[in-house]
């Protein structure tokens, strides 16, 4: 045998061995996505699963809805069908958790191109469901005041959210919520807002000095004649700088409400709104309906407290040798459109 027919019987062994390698290891490879695939519910397992369907669906009709809901999450677990997910999203909206349910129906909507054909219609269903209970979510109107103290932390129900000077839409379901803002160098802030189902309500985060914390009373001593008592020009720069400080976020809310308006006249030319775009400029105009007044009455709240700083600066004391003490408050007091925030003072 020729040293050149060795040579070429060498290169087909070598090629025979490299053939054998691959084949070994892509069996390996099936029988390992195999081995991790999900293992299939047997007939006696979807026999039970079906029996639990039935009696989960007699417990959401007769609104025992907590035991609908665990009894629907087993039956997920062994197969997940678009009629179970769809009954998961109806009972988390019987039981008020919308957002959590409108979730639940956009995700079987946007699954439809790999269902079966029979439950193709299930998901368009699903979408409709998403898009009436977008509807439905309530949202909170979150914005700091102006100028907010450095650091500080806001939370909803115990969960940080992130807070700017500019109004920020916060989802949440129906009912009472505490918003609560912290900061080192303030009080600690908490208001209780009720909501219903579609509300939006603006709360506007004001927080107080640690400077405010207690009375600022007046000196015992007779003051000069021809300047107003040391306490009273304490509490007109604390009067002054808070009334500036509620003037400007009313400003802001009128500044905000006005661009709303503007983009409704730009989208709606003669009276006729793009389709496309109803859920959002509804949502734009009703903004504007609540910043109108809710500007106006911060705005009011911030000039009677500048009002009451000036009164307290150009006033001259009293001829006898004491007084009674005057007090400036900022209290949370509701105002309308659902922010909560308040001046008193006596004198």
């Amino acid at each position: 045998m020729t040293s050149s027919a060795r040579s070429s019987r060498r290169a087909r062994a070598t090629l025979l061995g490299i053939g054998l390698a691959l084949v070994v290891a892509a069996g390996s490879s099936v029988a390992g996505a195999q081995s991790t695939s999900p293992k299939a519910p047997s007939p006696d397992e979807l026999r039970v699963a079906r029996e639990l369907f039935q009696d989960a669906y007699k417990d959401e009709q007769e609104k025992r809805y907590a035991q609908a809901l665990e009894k629907f999450q087993r039956v997920a677990a062994v197969k997940e069908s678009a009629s179970v997910r769809y009954r998961i999203g109806s009972v988390l909206e019987s039981v008020g958790r919308l957002r959590e349910s409108r979730d639940a129906f956009r995700a079987l909507a946007a699954s439809k191109p790999t269902l079966p054909l029979p439950e193709q219609e299930i998901a368009d269903s699903a979408a409709e469901r998403a898009h009436q209970l977008d509807k439905k979510i309530p949202r909170i109107l979150l914005q700091l005041q102006a100028n907010p103290p450095p650091d500080v932390r806001v939370s909803i129900d115990g969960a940080p959210v992130p807070a700017t000077t500019t109004p920020r839409p916060v989802e949440l379901d129906p009912g009472e919520h505490v918003v609560q803002a912290r900061s080192p160098t303030t009080h600690p802030s908490e208001s209780r807002v009720n909501l219903s189902e579609g509300s939006e309500v603006g709360v506007v985060v004001v927080l107080a000095p640690l400077t405010t914390a207690k009375a600022v009373t007046t000196p015992t001593a007779p003051p000069e004649a021809d300047k107003a008592p040391r306490g009273d020009r304490t509490l007109a720069y604390v009067a002054l700088g808070a009334g500036g400080a509620l003037l400007v976020t009313g400003v802001v809310l009128l500044a905000v409400r006005e661009g709303d308006i503007s983009e409704i006249e730009k989208e709606c030319r003669d009276g006729s709104c793009p389709i496309g775009k109803k859920a959002d400029l509804e949502s734009t105009h009703d903004r504007a309906a609540l910043f109108g007044p809710l500007g106006i009455g911060v705005g009011l709240v911030g000039l009677a407290a500048i009002g009451a700083g000036g009164y307290l600066l150009i006033r001259r004391s009293p001829t006898a040798t004491t007084s009674a003490p005057s007090t400036v408050r900022l209290t949370p007091r509701p105002l309308p459109g659902g922010a909560a925030v308040g001046l008193s003072a006596t004198f």
